[in-house]
């Protein structure tokens, strides 16, 4: 019994209501112990486990199943199955712990889904501790905040067994059925933190709708790169990436090539300004980082190469590895001019996944470094959760889409 088919929208209208003036005066506490929201939802938990049992009951007819010498599975004397008082048992929930009475049958065979069996924790809260954790916190910032504003009571371990579910997750995502088009796809290699740790895998998608997804993460101990990780997304039912967008450093060409044979390789505008700006002094990134992706935003093949002449006569030969890198990586770069500046908007990444890796670093200083690619994979999982979060679920990438997809469309093409 789903505990939505229970409420009636015009009794929730009159309870808010009739409580609303009570609230604001102090007179009713909205949250915590003793709460509204809580009595409201020890009654509606309650009320569903009610039509639970009855439902079960029915379902069961009148007899319970007899074993030998006439005795039930349960051990109790044959005969008609019905209520067999309720048993207490206090529930972790996202407004605080809700005491409720759960019924069980006579034969023991009642198994309700409101409450599933010896469980302590509504799946709300797990998922609000799965939320808070890939924000940032750690398990013991996020204890203390649940006990402080929740009144709940979890254990750093509790934390870490329900956080450890997303894993199961991933596992079922890796093996899911994926679109046969993706217009863009970017490949990363992240890890949980600045300070070294297990590199992870990572394979983000723009769906021909405009929609983010995250195709997969793959720890990269298995030995799993670029060829295995597009061979996987290939057999999952991808046939067609117009443009794939990564580290090309990495046999990223070739592995796209045995892959789709048509797609264009555009290699990672951020990767490029890493790999660049390692060679200048700190205090001159911000003006490099300006000036090369003004390069990038040139109107055409030509005025960028304009700009990266002009650029390096300016910057001077103290500079003239940054520039190197940037033209060794030309042949990569140059597929962008193909297409529209929206189009290309897109390519450079759109922030995404410069966001998870400023994620993870603010991961990494609330919580530690991890040293097993187990909980690094859990990690940056728990981080990309956030691209794909209900706040931007059903927004394209880019507002006018449906002209990004026709440039992008034209420019593969070419």
């Amino acid at each position: 019994m789903d505990l939505a088919e229970l409420v009636d929208q015009r009794l929730v209208r009159q309870l808010a209501e009739a409580a609303a003036a009570q609230v604001g005066s102090g007179a009713v506490q909205l949250l915590g112990e003793g709460g509204l929201l809580q009595a409201l939802a020890k009654q509606l938990i309650e009320r569903a486990l009610e039509l639970e049992l009855q439902e079960h009951l029915r379902g069961a007819g009148t007899n319970s199943p007899a074993g030998a010498n006439g005795r039930t599975v349960a051990g109790r004397p044959g005969g008609p199955n019905g209520p067999n008082g309720a048993r207490a048992r206090r529930l972790l929930t996202e407004i605080g712990p809700v005491d409720v009475r759960v019924p069980r049958d006579r034969d023991g065979s009642f198994a309700p889904r409101t409450v599933r069996p010896r469980a302590r924790r509504l799946p709300g809260l797990d998922r609000l501790v799965v939320s808070l954790t890939a924000r940032g916190l750690s398990s013991g910032e996020l204890v203390a905040h649940l006990a402080e504003v929740y009144g709940v009571e979890l254990s750093r371990e509790t934390v870490s067994v329900i956080t450890d579910q997303v894993l199961d997750e991933l596992a079922d995502r890796r093996g899911r059925p994926l679109d046969p088009v993706y217009p863009v796809v970017f490949l990363d290699s992240v890890r949980s933190g600045r300070s070294g740790g297990p590199l992870v895998h990572l394979a983000v998608g723009i769906s021909a709708d405009g929609l983010r997804e995250v195709l997969g993460l793959w720890p990269a101990s298995d030995g799993e790169h670029w060829p295995e990780v597009l061979a996987g997304l290939a057999e999952r039912g991808v046939r067609e990436v117009w443009v794939l967008v990564g580290d090309a450093g990495a046999g990223l060409v070739e592995a796209a090539a045995s892959a789709w044979p048509r797609t264009v390789v555009h290699t990672s505008v951020a990767h490029l300004l890493h790999a660049a700006l390692r060679h200048a002094p700190g205090e001159d990134w911000s003006g490099l980082a300006r000036t090369l992706r003004e390069i990038c935003t040139a109107p055409t093949e030509a005025a960028a190469l304009e700009r990266l002449g002009r650029a390096e006569r300016e910057w001077g030969p103290g500079h003239r590895e940054v520039f190197r890198v940037w033209r060794a990586a030309w042949p990569l770069l140059a597929p962008g001019f193909r297409f529209g500046p929206e189009a290309r908007r897109v390519l450079a990444g759109g922030g995404a996944l410069e966001r998870l890796h400023a994620r993870l670093r603010r991961i990494e200083q609330a919580a530690g470094r991890v040293r097993d690619e187990r909980a690094a994979l859990k990690r940056v999982y728990l981080a990309t959760l956030a691209l794909e979060s209900p706040a931007g679920a059903g927004r394209p990438w880019a507002g006018d889409w449906p002209t990004v997809r026709e440039e992008l469309r034209r420019g593969s093409r070419h």
